[in-house]
């Protein structure tokens, strides 16, 4: 700590006091030579913003201090007007406690292995430990320095993702140790500064297939399957087809390490409620005695309970949410996940020549006409976690607002999120093998681990010839090395690219 202090009062000298009378400069302004920062990291990613092209290099990723970790980065104008970045790094959620939109209040740092989130420190007046871009411009050809103290996570975690608002992430970055020379606006010692509680959110993922779909987070695993599979209509008979089901469901709960597994009954609001409520007692009582009988571990307790047409999952306005409600839900300890295999390839990474393509694509609605995908990176790192890096392009003679078409939607994908603006969170990847659909992780306030699309700073809108690259974190299964991606418009599967390996 006093290492760390003694350095951080040696930067502010020297920001302050390198240019005689010259001001000080305020926080993510040019600095010039204040953005060398050790352990160097040198990777950078593209930036999505409205002013023009830009990319992120990241300087440091640091293990400052046994609670907090340090990320320092440099983002450059490659343009030729100036950007105005303001709310690019900024939490975009509609989270109560989430910091000034006009700070890099958005970074986050994801661990993949814990399932975790890890948002900037604040202090106790709410003050985030990052950079203030308001008023914040860039020259072309110029750069700003930006930075952010999180949490420290886990010793035992030796690797994360760098997730940004507005931009790609920098996947897999080893977490350096030891201090880093502060930049411009770096005056807080997180060691020493009155704190508030970090925010650190737990990150689930979602699979889905006809028959069932899969959520987990650092703690349980869900698994939602569907009534029309497991019984026949407004029956609570086991059909011949929910025998796999069950005989799978029973493995993973052998395989976790809970004592209590609940099993909920749901419907969807056809009928009413002197129907639907104890069919949906009696289903989940009728899969909680075929559990009991294939489950083989010692301990487990069951808990049974029907709720009719309650805590509905999609809207019921439309065959597709109405299946989506008709489902039993069984819920326990997330098992111990199956080490990552060695990665494949590298994470995607910026470069000032032309991205890769490993696919393309056209999008096939009226409406997106001329526009395409470019899917640019798709690397499982040592965490499990698989980072989409794809790149929109408008191909056409109008321009097209993209806002909203990229995010999940009861119209399209039978159901949406209720916490957050528009993002690329309805973007999946699709094991053709197994017919089963991964979204990109959520955390726990809502948010897509993805693209966001919210900024005012962001591009939303693209004019002919423009193009911006986004991305998408997703957990798929390391028996998978084959996926398809599924963008939405008008439909799941707009524009498709398919055969595409995941290294």
């Amino acid at each position: 700590m006093a290492a760390w202090t003694a350095l951080l009062m040696a930067g502010i000298v020297a920001l302050a006091g390198c240019g005689g009378d010259e001001k000080k400069p305020r926080p993510g302004s040019q600095s010039g030579g204040t953005g060398k920062s050790a352990p160097a990291v040198g990777r950078s990613v593209p930036m999505a913003l409205k002013g023009g092209p830009a990319h992120l290099e990241l300087t440091a990723l640091s293990r400052t201090s046994a609670g907090a970790v340090t990320a320092q980065m440099r983002l450059v104008n490659d343009g030729q007007a100036p950007l105005r970045p303001s709310d690019a790094f900024g939490d975009q959620s509609n989270d109560p406690d989430s910091g000034n939109v006009l700070f890099a209040s958005g970074l986050g740092l994801l661990d993949g292995l814990g399932n975790r989130f890890y948002m900037p420190l604040q202090t106790a007046d709410h003050a985030c430990l990052c950079s203030d871009l308001s008023g914040t411009e860039v020259s072309p050809g110029g750069s700003a320095d930006i930075f952010a103290v999180f949490p420290a996570p886990p010793p035992q975690v030796r690797s994360v993702t760098l997730a940004l608002p507005t931009g790609a992430a920098v996947q897999d970055v080893p977490l350096g140790s030891g201090p880093v020379r502060p930049v411009a606006g770096q005056t807080v010692d997180p060691a020493s500064a009155r704190l508030a509680e970090p925010k650190i959110l737990t990150v689930s993922s979602l699979s889905e297939s006809d028959d069932e779909s899969i959520t987990e987070d650092a703690d349980n695993r869900s698994v939602r399957l569907s009534s029309d599979v497991l019984f026949a209509l407004n029956k609570a008979d086991l059909t011949p087809r929910a025998s796999a089901l069950l005989d799978n469901l029973a493995k993973q709960v052998d395989a976790s390490r809970g004592t209590t597994v609940t099993v909920d009954g749901y419907t969807d609001t056809s009928g009413n409620d002197a129907i639907n409520q104890p069919l949906s007692e009696r289903r989940a009582q009728t899969v909680t005695a075929r559990l009991k009988q294939l489950v083989t571990r010692q301990g487990v307790a069951f808990k049974a309970a029907g709720h009719g047409s309650g805590d509905p999952v999609a809207p019921n306005d439309s065959e597709q949410g109405r299946r989506k409600n008709r489902r039993v839900t069984v819920t326990f300890a997330r098992p111990t996940p199956p080490a990552a295999p060695p990665a494949q390839g590298r994470p995607f990474e910026y470069g000032r020549g032309v991205p890769p393509v490993l696919g393309s694509a056209t999008f096939t609605s009226p409406e997106a006409e001329g526009l395409k995908i470019e899917v640019n990176g798709l690397h499982r790192d040592s965490s499990g976690v698989t980072a989409l890096v794809w790149t929109v392009r408008n191909t056409g003679s109008s321009t097209i607002d993209v806002l909203s078409r990229l995010d999940r939607s009861s119209s399209v994908h039978g159901s949406f999120p209720l916490q957050r603006g528009s993002a690329a969170g309805g973007v999946l990847l699709l094991d053709p093998v197994a017919r089963t659909r991964y979204y990109p992780l959520e955390t726990s306030n809502g948010q897509c681990v993805c693209s966001s699309l919210r900024s005012q700073s962001g591009k939303a809108e693209l004019a002919p010839g423009e193009s911006f690259t986004l991305w998408g974190a997703y957990k798929v299964p390391a028996t998978t090395s084959k996926v398809s991606v599924l963008v939405p418009w008008t439909r799941l599967n707009d524009a498709t690219v398919s055969g595409l390996n995941v290294r």
